[in-house]
């Protein structure tokens, strides 16, 4: 996939969890289990943004669950001022 791409699907899936925060109150996002078989992509994205500590992702017994930091607040808030991400 090019790189550029998956580039867009990182900056999406941080996006969404942005949102969640934004509307739950900072609540952790619910992943579906069968996300890796459904869309590897955005399962890699949210495993990428977690190395590099955007999000929090963690896998669980009842589920997967992500939350965004502070770090990927900056972050999307940086790509929404048209600034450089670090994200890609």
């Amino acid at each position: 996939m090019l790189s550029v791409k998956r580039c867009q699907i990182r900056i999406d899936v941080l996006q969404e969890l942005y949102q969640f925060h934004l509307m739950e109150r900072g609540k952790k996002a619910l992943i579906p289990q069968n996300l890796a078989d459904r869309n590897p992509e955005k399962f890699f994205a949210l495993e990428y943004l977690a190395d590099k500590r955007l999000i929090r992702f963690k896998t669980e017994d009842d589920g997967s669950f992500a939350k965004i930091t502070a770090s990927g607040i900056k972050q999307i808030k940086n790509v929404h001022k048209g600034l450089n991400a670090a994200i890609c």
